[in-house]
């Protein structure tokens, strides 16, 4: 059984209902299933980006680390998951600096953005079959790559923008 999403309303009250990711059942309308995201700055002020496995949506697309909740799961347990198995980042909750939700009715998700500020250089252990490539950027540099961000990704960039820039 892959990975199983608990279904939550408008309000991320839980509805009851769960559905088992890549099954093509579709999530009922006015529910949606929760998602985080994670910026990710070293202590020189660089962004990371991820480039997409070539078998996913937006194939070589680059974005932050990321990813849908499974069942029982908190937003920052969430985070902290999809950040160690995107990257091989471990992070302890208390450094994740909580930036906000946007609820995207296209995808029938609610994402909660995190930024996370590393106090010492890392070693990237990339989980090949999500991710192919990653890069630190300063925010000219992402900014100039506009054209090869994931279209939500860069929404939430400019969402964000304020904050992550400081």
């Amino acid at each position: 059984m892959g990975e199983i999403w608990e279904l939550v309303d408008g309000n991320e009250r839980k509805t009851g209902m769960e559905i088992e990711r890549g099954t093509n059942t579709p999530i009922p309308h006015g529910m949606y299933h929760m998602a985080v995201d994670i910026w990710t700055k070293s202590k020189d002020g660089k962004i990371l980006l991820t480039q997409r496995h070539p078998d996913k949506d937006w194939p070589l697309y680059w974005e932050c680390s990321g990813g849908s909740l499974v069942k029982g799961e908190s937003i920052v347990s969430g985070a902290q998951r999809e950040l160690q198995e995107e990257t091989g980042i471990i992070v302890p909750e208390d450094k994740l600096d909580y930036l906000g939700k946007t609820v995207m009715p296209e995808y029938q998700c609610i994402m909660h953005t995190f930024m996370v500020r590393l106090e010492r250089d890392v070693t990237l252990k990339l989980q090949s079959d999500e991710v192919i490539g990653a890069k630190w950027v300063d925010i000219s540099e992402l900014e100039a790559m506009k054209e090869k961000i994931v279209e939500s990704v860069w929404r939430r960039y400019l969402q964000f923008k304020n904050r992550l820039i400081r």
